[in-house]
């Protein structure tokens, strides 16, 4: 949704492209504050039941290099711009998995010692209070101290029951880029990812989120692959790889605008998702391209129905009804890349081809 809109609406979009609606629940006003390309930055709340939450804000409770180091498994590492969406393709992850009827899952608490840490907890807490208010996340804390880990189990309840366990790693967009190369610096990852991309008993999905509203997607990507390329060498093409199109309406109003031949195409899905990325990230089409067609997938990401308002100048959104289909979407090829296994009895081979591209 951009922020010219002039008229009050409801349609079903992807991620936020505005303000999120200004509001009150359960008598916990909400205050605005202003960022770019997005929901201004998270609310911040004037009185917080929530905010004594174990883990929250501690600098101990931050995901640090040794804690990488000493982990092995699956690893799902979303990278974006800051605004892109990142947190919030994360928390519909996880709304969808903690209320599907298909699985048992559950949160896994790390240990550090003998010491439990809560933290990852804490931080979804956070989304699904903020989510379930129907609001948007807003902008991740940014510094070391702010990295936060996730893991989770899944069990499939019906047909295909291998347990899937992963974990997933929340970093700031503005950490992220300075993996971007700049006259006098030296391009660095934050500290943990690098690690993480560096070890041998990590399976690595990395997940590049691209928002159609900034126009830096391409260099943050070209960058880093540039990095793993000069680090890690051939081995990065072990890692998974899925582009998430946030905000897919928004995205292809841009594509009409670019190729007027894409205009009887009503939905950004199947080659024109590709077309769409070819057009606007070049170079992450060709790193995409040369990608193993059983280690890729594209898709668009959409949270559900989404209803804006004009107030003040200002366009505010809010979600009205959670649509867990592109979650769905995602969590099914997940489950694969990480199991090697079709998740449930029934499932259809060409969903598979179409998000394998």
């Amino acid at each position: 949704m951009s922020n010219n809109i002039s008229t009050s609406r409801t349609q079903k979009t992807g991620t936020h492209a505005t303000k999120p609606w200004p509001q009150t629940v359960e008598s916990i006003e909400y205050k605005h504050t202003a960022m770019e390309n997005g929901p201004k930055s998270e609310p911040s709340l004037t009185h917080d039941p929530f905010g004594d939450l174990v883990g929250s804000g501690s600098s101990d409770a931050a995901f640090t290099p040794e804690d990488a180091h000493n982990r092995k498994g699956n690893f799902i590492i979303p990278f974006g711009l800051p605004g892109s969406g990142k947190t919030t393709f994360l928390a519909s992850l996880f709304k969808y998995i903690d209320e599907s009827e298909k699985f048992d899952s559950r949160i896994v608490i790390p240990k550090r010692g003998k010491v439990l840490n809560y933290a990852g907890q804490a931080m979804l807490n956070q989304w699904q209070k903020i989510f379930n208010a129907g609001r948007f996340l807003g902008a991740t804390p940014v510094g070391a101290d702010a990295l936060r880990e996730l893991a989770y189990e899944v069990t499939p309840l019906r047909g295909q029951k291998t347990r899937l366990r992963f974990n997933v790693v929340e970093v700031s967009g503005e950490d992220l880029v300075r993996i971007v190369a700049k006259e006098g610096g030296k391009p660095r990852l934050p500290d943990v990812i690098a690690t993480l991309f560096k070890k041998s008993s990590i399976r690595t999905m990395i997940v590049l989120v691209i928002h159609p509203n900034q126009p830096d997607n391409d260099l943050l990507f070209n960058n880093l692959f540039i990095w793993l390329n000069s680090n890690i060498g051939h081995y990065s093409r072990t890692f998974s790889l899925a582009v998430l199109i946030a905000n897919p309406d928004l995205a292809l109003q841009h594509l009409h605008k670019r190729r007027p031949d894409t205009q009887g195409y009503t939905r950004l899905s199947g080659n024109i998702l590709k077309i769409y990325l070819k057009e606007f990230t070049p170079k992450t089409h060709a790193i995409y391209q040369s990608w193993s067609k059983k280690k890729r997938a594209i898709l668009p990401f959409r949270v559900g129905e989404i209803e804006t308002r004009q107030e003040n100048g200002e366009t505010y959104e809010r979600i009205l009804r959670f649509d867990p289909q592109n979650a769905a979407q995602f969590f099914t090829w997940i489950y694969r890349q990480f199991t090697g296994r079709k998740l449930g009895p029934r499932l259809i081979s060409r969903v598979i081809r179409w998000l394998n591209g």
